[in-house]
C-alpha cells in the first residue's frame, strides 16, 4: 500500500488549493478516528480520506470529470490499484462521488459509507465553525449540529444523505459528529479554524 508520505507528496503535487488541502486532511484524520473506534485498518482509511479529491484541483473543480480523472494521476503516478492503491480504497474514492454517471461503483462497504460521511460532514462542521463569532471548531457542539442539519438551506451543498448513512458504517450519527468534532479541534490550527 502506498506510504503516508507518498500519498502526502501525491497533494502537494496535484492539489493547489489551500481550503482542498485542508479539505483532505480533515477528512484524513475523521477516517482514522473512526477506523480506531470500528477497529479497522487505520492506515487504510485514514489514506483514503487524504486522497478522496485528489483529481478535484487537476480538473479544474469540474464536476463531469472529478473522481473520474483519479485513474489519469495513478497513471502519470505509475501508481497501481491492488497493490499501491489497495482495491478497498479505491472503490471508496470512486464511489464518494456515486453520483456521476461515469462512475460504476457504489457505496457498499463500511469504508465506502465512512469515506462519503466524512468528507461530508468536514465541509459541513466547517461551515458550523464559520458562523461562531470567533470562527473556531472548539465553539460548535454537537447540538448545534444536530440542528443545522435539519436546516436545508445551511451548507446547501453538503450531501445530508451521505452523512446520515454514517449509520450503515455502524456508527451513531451522534458519536460521528463527536469524533469528527474531537479531530477537527486537534487540527485547528492547521486548518485554521
Amino acid at each position: 500500500m502506498i506510504s503516508k508520505e507518498k500519498a502526502e507528496e501525491l497533494v502537494d503535487k496535484y492539489v493547489t488549493t489551500e481550503w482542498l488541502k485542508f479539505h483532505l486532511k480533515e477528512s484524513e484524520v475523521i477516517m482514522r478516528a473512526l477506523a480506531r473506534y470500528l477497529n479497522e485498518d487505520e492506515e487504510l482509511w485514514g489514506l483514503s480520506g487524504l486522497l478522496h479529491d485528489l483529481d478535484f484541483d487537476y480538473v479544474n473543480k469540474d464536476p463531469e470529470r472529478h473522481v473520474v480523472e483519479f485513474d489519469t494521476i495513478l497513471n502519470i503516478e505509475g501508481l497501481e490499484v491492488g497493490s499501491d492503491i489497495p482495491g478497498e480504497m479505491y472503490h471508496a474514492i470512486k464511489s464518494h462521488y456515486e453520483e456521476h454517471p461515469g462512475i460504476s461503483q457504489k457505496r457498499a462497504s463500511r469504508l465506502d459509507y465512512a469515506l462519503s460521511a466524512s468528507e461530508n460532514i468536514s465541509g459541513f462542521l466547517v461551515a458550523c465553525a464559520l458562523v461562531q463569532p470567533d470562527r473556531k471548531i472548539k465553539s460548535v457542539g454537537l447540538d448545534s449540529v444536530l440542528k443545522k442539519l435539519k436546516k436545508k438551506d445551511f451548507a446547501r451543498n453538503v450531501n445530508r444523505e451521505y452523512i446520515y448513512d454514517i449509520e450503515k458504517a455502524g456508527v451513531s450519527l451522534e458519536k460521528f459528529i463527536e469524533l469528527s468534532l474531537e479531530e477537527l479541534s486537534g487540527i485547528a490550527d492547521e486548518i485554521g479554524l
